[in-house]
């Protein structure tokens, strides 16, 4: 239960398959929280309304009201047009200018900060997890898809039309796989979990063995991060197989990322990582290590993300904040 008197922000963090809302101090520390399905098929309208009911439960069960929340901060899929914040064009929610933050504030009342969903990620790592103490730092979080975000000394890398940081959209692969952005090979088409589940089902349709579609109802529904770490971890050859292929792909866009930046820090988050861990890692690690000149890479750490699945809802609640703190 929150205390009395005290003022609080929403963070908001919105991804392809949950919405994931919390009230939130200014220490970092979450008071309340709520989460549900984002059931993007059921279009833009549909999902700010359950953007809305996750917001307004999460104070609720804080104990407060709409009075005690100074703003409201969003993480979404980008690219994004931040002056007016609107929703670009986003490949995993199949959204075009859509006004994700007008909404929020006619629903509201408040301000809202919007942001995309890699920078807000990276953010809450640099404000209140693994990157605390450094001033350059990268993020690549593997999920639905794959988001990133760049921290320059201790700012976000906005760029010149503010869309900076698609990390997900480097292309390894000009031959490879189509990705939802409509280009080929990007590294979101060849090493997030959606293209994991998709080549483990190639593999499974070709005749490999692997029992991660045994004991389910249904062989076509979706191979979320924990099963994919189960099988991981019982060495299904298949399920293994793609997911070390994925996750040094991942390591080669580090190296790219490390010559070209050589941040002090690379955050490596998203539900995948979370599930598998140290393994999934090392994997990026190592991999990086023989693609990328040695001292771009010199005392540079490379770990995964310390506040899991609150890493973007705690970093949209720092643009709240700041936006707050800014008025």
């Amino acid at each position: 239960m929150a205390k009395e008197n005290k003022k609080y922000v929403v963070g908001v963090d919105l991804g392809g398959t949950k919405i994931y809302s919390a009230v939130i101090a200014q220490t970092g520390k979450i008071i309340s929280s709520s989460r549900r399905k984002t059931k993007a098929e059921s279009g833009f309208d549909s999902v700010v309304s359950r953007i809305n009911k996750t917001i307004f439960l999460a104070i609720e069960r804080a104990g407060i009201t709409l009075d005690d929340i100074l703003a409201v901060g969003i993480g979404s899929p980008g690219p994004l047009d931040l002056k007016e914040g609107t929703i670009i064009n986003t490949p995993n929610l199949k959204w075009k200018n859509a006004p994700l933050k007008a909404e929020l504030v006619k629903a509201t009342g408040k301000p809202v900060a919007i942001d995309n969903d890699g920078n807000v990620g990276i953010l809450g790592e640099y404000a209140y997890g693994a990157a605390r103490n450094a001033k350059d730092v990268i993020g690549l979080f593997i999920g639905t898809g794959i988001g990133g975000g760049i921290i320059i000394g201790g700012r976000l890398l906005h760029g010149f039309n503010e869309n900076a940081g698609e990390l997900g959209h480097m292309i390894l692969s000009p031959d490879g796989p189509k990705c939802g952005c409509g280009n080929k090979g990007c590294i979101e088409a060849l090493a997030s979990r959606l293209a994991i589940e998709r080549d483990i089902r190639a593999a499974y349709t070709a005749g490999q063995k692997t029992k991660i579609f045994e004991n389910t109802a249904d062989s076509q529904e979706r191979l979320r991060s924990k099963k994919l770490a189960d099988a991981f971890f019982e060495n299904d050859p298949v399920v293994k197989g793609v997911i070390e292929r994925a996750a040094q792909y991942v390591g080669l866009t580090v190296a790219s990322l490390l010559n070209i930046f050589n941040p002090q820090v690379v955050i490596l988050g998203g539900g995948l990582v979370e599930a598998i861990g140290e393994p999934y890692v090392k994997i990026v690690r190592e991999t990086a290590q023989g693609n990328v000149f040695p001292i771009a890479i010199r005392n540079v750490k490379i770990i995964a993300a310390e506040l899991k699945d609150d890493s973007a809802v705690l970093g949209a609640a720092k643009l709240a904040w700041d936006m707050v703190e800014k008025s």
